[in-house]
């Protein structure tokens, strides 16, 4: 069974830790983690892609540091009692959340005004704040649309259609990124997360009626990505930890997971 610590729905929200259940462990990825995988796939696009080399470096670095901000949440994993596994992200109080997506994004604007703006577009167009009705979420939308319209005129390209490939660009290696931490290795299309049964995000500034882009495992450490946008096939690698229940019983959650070494999964994109 797998899930992740935000929100297990339909909505594709933006999620804290990854955990995959097994029966006697729990796979556990860090969001960091999940996003220097997510930049390593966008190194390999086609450069095409990217419209304007000009803007790829900034385009890079908003991909690879867009989660930044649960850096040091995902350091101190949190046991949830009642439900006998680590916290969904949904028990967070949303108002803090919110905040440490400001403190991510501030973070990045202090490297790179444009990769600053392409995350806070990220951010602002999950549907839990998009479409929420509530104080905080109203308060957020509101600070961050200030803040990319401060941005945009100081660091992003002229074009729109070029701003709108760059931000599709971070859905996209985001989205095959959690279809690789969320799915365990080689599973069957029927037994995949219900997030990725219709592709993934589109990295094309074609026509909305262009096939969407699929993602397959076809063993234990391929991934099929078709069409492609890549040049070539490629070999990546994550990080996670395959922490026992049994030491979780013994130890408590965050000695288990501090105390796990580390393991590489090796990964060849097709």
């Amino acid at each position: 069974m797998g899930y992740i610590s935000e929100a297990d729905d339909e909505e594709g929200d933006v999620i804290e830790m990854i955990i995959r259940e097994q029966a006697q462990h729990f796979i556990m990825i860090e969001q960091h983690e999940h996003a220097r995988l997510s930049g390593e796939i966008a190194s390999r696009l086609l450069p095409e892609l990217f419209i304007r080399d000009t803007y790829k470096k900034d385009v890079l670095y908003a991909i690879y540091e867009h989660d930044r901000a649960w850096i040091r949440v995902d350091e101190v994993p949190i046991w949830n009692d009642k439900e006998k596994k680590p916290y969904y992200f949904v028990n967070y109080p949303y108002p803090v959340k919110l905040r440490m997506y400001q403190t991510g994004i501030e973070e990045v604007e202090e490297h790179n005004s444009y990769a600053a703006y392409l995350v806070s577009r990220h951010f602002t167009h999950f549907p839990d704040i998009q479409n929420g009705t509530d104080e905080f979420s109203i308060s957020f939308c509101e600070e961050e649309e200030h803040r990319q319209q401060r941005l945009r005129q100081q660091a992003a390209p002229q074009e729109a259609e070029v701003v709108d490939q760059h931000y599709r660009l971070l859905q996209f290696c985001d989205d095959l990124s959690l279809y690789v931490c969320m799915n365990e290795p080689g599973v069957s299309k029927q037994d995949e997360h219900p997030w990725f049964k219709n592709g993934l995000s589109q990295v094309s500034a074609a026509d909305t009626d262009e096939p969407s882009i699929q993602a397959k495992w076809l063993d234990s450490q391929t991934v099929q990505v078709m069409p492609s946008p890549f040049a070539t096939p490629f070999q990546a690698q994550l990080s996670y930890k395959k922490v026992s229940k049994e030491w979780i019983d013994e130890k408590g959650l965050n000695d288990a997971y501090t105390q796990t070494p580390e393991t590489k999964q090796t990964l060849h994109f097709k």
